[in-house]
């Protein structure tokens, strides 16, 4: 294993030449609505972020981005889609200040599991490629 110098990630197969060992493959899922971006990763890990933490500050902490950029691309994803992302509640003594909306759950969880299944079949594709070379 060892990991790609652009992006960090670890490569979960060990490369079979020379070549390969320099090459990383890369790529990027999201959903259009009318033809424009609506959701993808970016966002899909930020909900995930604020669904784990509670709160969009700590989600954007954990995410190492600023409270504004991912209350951003949350206020941009609601007005692509056109659906509410998360609920906020000011104030409290509960821990969990920000939740998904069911609308959010729905799309995030399946689209999770079919970006890893993607990702899975990339790299066998690309393992496979290895072989031949």
């Amino acid at each position: 294993m060892y990991a790609c110098a652009y992006c960090n990630q670890i490569n979960l197969f060990n490369p079979f030449t020379k070549m390969l060992k320099s090459l990383h493959l890369h790529s990027k899922i999201w959903l259009e609505k009318n033809g424009r971006y609506a959701f993808g990763g970016g966002i899909a890990r930020i909900l995930s972020a604020i669904r784990d933490n509670g709160s969009i500050k700590d989600a954007a902490g954990r995410l190492k981005q600023s409270y504004r950029y991912v209350w951003g691309r949350i206020r941009k994803t609601e007005q692509a889609l056109g659906r509410k992302l998360v609920e906020t509640s000011v104030g409290g003594t509960g821990q969990s200040r920000t939740h998904l909306t069911p609308f959010a759950g729905r799309l995030l969880k399946p689209y999770i599991r079919f970006e890893t299944n993607i990702r899975k079949n990339v790299d066998a594709q690309f393992r496979k490629l290895g072989d031949k070379l």
